[in-house]
């Protein structure tokens, strides 16, 4: 990866110096720029069954997000303070995903640079982007389901085609959420490795989506994933969308994660069908796991936090375990009494999980979301999220999150 490396450092370089001499001419730079503010209260707790302690915190985050504009039609560069103040939070029941949690089993906040890139135009439909920044692509996301999103330290190349959408992504350091900087991904033999994605999409004139991606990391873990969705239009303006999504793991070579070991291998197929009527949302979804348990991480989630795309990946299960079989019926709607308000509960049950001593686990998680915007402030809402979890292969869980997001422009 030497010449990767090298031609990575030169064009970030080459980038500052004309992102520099743009400055000093006062070409456009900063003229369409934006600073933005986030403040997220968030407070978690999960009670666990007997033996395992529950965990509980509550942490007042900040996000500033500065998008700068392009000078000379050309160049610009973003920035992302990411920082969250300990509000609560006592020690021994850390494992939230909102605080640190110290070797002492204390809690704690944190403050991090969680994107800093430049940005470059490669003509009318394309750019590149260098640096600490934000993913959301299928097999390469940055989880935000906490305080503040986890990040990727990486080189990320998009474009538009003939209505074809392209991106490539290469990659060496991220962070999870909770953790001050970025780190290197390791293998199972204390080597560093660093992963390429390549992906694409196309939307067809009668509705169908197209997604593909493929996903490798050298000597430890490959990826492929498919997605197709297609609506049809029903009588009285209702609607059915069907969704497929697919996934294929595979290990690498001897360095492959030893949470999965070097003999990996695994299918993973979600089918989902969801009826659209007035407010309401009706869907069903099925999963089913070929072969072993499937890791979407590419580094076992020690830094990198990429999830599953699939509908029965849920608040906290993923339904993803060896041999799983799982399925789900879940309702969403809209309040027409009271604007911004909406509802959401789904029941997931998973069956057949192949185990060590040859029985065969089980796991349902049922989930409930009520969620407010308000209509009279912009960019104010409040959630509440609830889980119920019991499974044979992990502690049983009753949990609770409350959410106030506050967003603003400050620019």
């Amino acid at each position: 990866m030497q010449f990767k490396r090298t031609a990575i450092t030169a064009a970030v370089l080459a980038s500052t110096t004309l992102s520099l001499q743009a400055t000093a001419a006062g070409s456009g730079l900063f003229e369409d720029d934006s600073l933005s503010a986030s403040f997220r209260t968030f407070y978690f707790n999960r009670d666990k069954d007997s033996g395992n302690a529950d965990s509980e915190a509550l942490g007042q985050a900040l996000r500033l997000d500065y998008q700068s504009g392009y000078a000379n039609d050309l160049i610009g560069f973003d920035a992302s303070l990411f920082s969250v103040a300990k509000l609560s939070g006592d020690r021994g029941e850390g494992g939230t995903g909102v605080l640190q949690t110290n070797t002492d089993g204390s809690q704690s906040g944190y403050t991090k640079l969680g994107q800093a890139l430049v940005k470059l135009k490669l003509g009318e439909n394309a750019e590149l982007r260098a640096g600490r920044m934000v993913l959301d692509t299928p097999l390469f996301n940055d989880s935000d389901s906490r305080a503040t999103s986890s990040a990727t330290q990486a080189v990320m190349a998009t474009g538009n085609f003939n209505g074809v959408d392209l991106y490539g992504i290469w990659s060496d350091k991220g962070t999870s959420k909770t953790e001050d900087d970025f780190e290197s991904y390791t293998d199972n033999t204390g080597k560093d490795f660093e992963v390429a994605v390549i992906g694409g999409g196309y939307s067809f004139d009668n509705g169908l989506a197209l997604q593909l991606a493929y996903g490798e990391a050298d000597n430890v873990l490959q990826q492929t994933y498919v997605n197709a969705s297609y609506p049809v239009q029903l009588s009285g303006g209702a609607e059915l969308v069907l969704d497929l999504h697919h996934y294929h793991g595979e290990a690498d070579g001897a360095g492959a994660l030893d949470s999965v070991g070097s003999d990996y291998e695994s299918d993973l197929t979600n089918l989902a069908a969801q009826l659209k009527i007035d407010n309401a949302k009706f869907t069903l979804s099925w999963q089913n796991v070929d072969g072993d348990e499937y890791e979407e991480s590419w580094d076992g989630f020690d830094h990198d936090d990429s999830g599953l795309s699939s509908w029965n990946s849920v608040q906290r299960l993923d339904f993803d375990r060896a041999n799983e079989q799982s399925w789900q019926a879940r309702v969403d709607y809209d309040f027409a009494a009271v604007p911004g308000l909406s509802f959401m509960t789904r029941y997931t049950r998973g069956t057949d999980i192949r185990r060590s001593d040859a029985t065969e686990g089980k796991e349902w998680e049922r989930d409930v979301e009520l969620k407010y915007s308000f209509q009279n402030i912009e960019g104010l809402s409040l959630r509440l999220r609830n889980a119920s979890v019991r499974s044979s292969e992990t502690y049983n869980s009753d949990e609770n999150r409350l959410i106030l997001n506050y967003t603003i422009a400050v620019l």
